[in-house]
């Protein structure tokens, strides 16, 4: 019954994908310290092999894009983790690039209520949203964090963009050029990414969904050919999709998770009977090659199935926009839990 409760909330409060808002300005987290590369027993590609990471001395930022109504202190667990992950591997004896400053982009949950400024609008209802019109916002908050980077390594260094939900397709779209920028950090940001990891995005919104959640923002995005991952491998951008199989989505199930699953894949899917994070299916979590394609689907520490999110989000929380989301209970593993981590972090390059 926990479980189910804590998956109907996680699914009500992240199944929404259509956001607008002007971005604002908050404090956001920073880690510095060496990167980390770690075993992949637990997670297949698309080629069936492991990848192993060599050594470098190009320092690497990281910005990270987050989910729906989730706010930068939501992923302290992540950066965490991701030095527990560093230390283990230095134990072993490997050679790890360094990493340099991290960023969230600065969104608090207060401004993704602004979605209401594109409801009564006829784009909005006949599905034709436009990327730069709409996520001006998020591309606002990802220039703010990319630029505080630029500002404390310098201009060369190497950037990662870590995205998390719908935060994989709108970083797609802003280096894509959708953000309509012209400004340096733009420009230098497209010479300076090095790689993009999504973690549990939706990447396409196939003919056969019931309903287009993100009201014609995603088709947009998949329909420009600078946001494809060809194009993006073209600037020298490394792409990786990290989906998991670990949840199934069944309305004869006697499980209430995949019920709850069942209920999210159906209208992103218009199938039943496919698996997922229990809000992303897997089919959808993935782009086209050149992009690499990585699925996990248990922890390797504990063996649960890997879930679509750390902690439940909590857009009713208007009078403090900044405050951290629920946590989920000790052992509701998601793809940035220590035993789940380490099965796509060796592509932070």
């Amino acid at each position: 019954m926990r479980h189910f409760l804590v998956t109907l909330l996680a699914l009500l409060a992240s199944s929404v994908h259509v956001v607008s808002f002007h971005s604002a300005s908050l404090p956001s987290k920073s880690v510095q310290g060496p990167l980390f590369s770690a075993d992949t027993e637990q997670a297949s590609t698309s080629d069936d092999t492991t990848t192993t990471t060599s050594s470098s001395n190009q320092k690497i930022s990281v910005l990270l894009c987050p989910a729906q109504f989730c706010v930068p202190v939501d992923y302290e667990e992540l950066f965490d983790n991701l030095q527990t992950t560093r230390r283990a591997n230095i134990d072993k004896g490997l050679q790890l690039p360094e990493i340099g400053t991290c960023r969230v982009a600065p969104l608090p949950r207060t401004e993704w209520i602004k979605v209401a400024r594109q409801l009564p609008t006829r784009n909005f209802l006949e599905a034709t949203l436009s990327a730069k019109t709409t996520l001006g916002w998020y591309f606002d908050a990802i220039e703010q964090a990319l630029s505080e980077i630029y500002a404390i390594e310098g201009a060369d260094t190497k950037v990662c963009i870590i995205a998390h939900s719908i935060g994989g397709w709108v970083a797609r779209g802003y280096l894509g050029g959708l953000a309509g920028s012209s400004t340096a950090v733009f420009q230098r940001t497209l010479e300076q990414c090095s790689s993009l990891i999504t973690l549990g995005t939706p990447h396409s919104s196939p003919e056969e969904a019931l309903v287009d959640q993100t009201r014609g923002l995603l088709r947009e995005i998949e329909n420009t050919p600078s946001c494809s991952p060809q194009a993006l491998a073209d600037l020298g951008i490394d792409v990786t999709c990290v989906g998991s199989a670990g949840v199934d989505g069944s309305f004869l199930s006697a499980n209430p998770e995949e019920l709850v699953a069942a209920s999210s894949y159906l209208p992103l899917m218009g199938k039943l009977g496919v698996k997922g994070d229990g809000i992303t299916p897997l089919d959808l979590a993935f782009l086209e090659e050149p992009a690499r394609k990585v699925v996990v689907e248990n922890c390797s520490l504990t063996g649960e199935p890997v879930r679509h999110a750390h902690v439940l989000p909590t857009p009713w929380n208007l009078w403090d926009g900044s405050a951290p989301s629920i946590k989920l209970p000790e052992g509701y593993v998601s793809y940035v839990s220590e035993g789940v981590l380490p099965q796509w972090s060796q592509y932070i390059r």
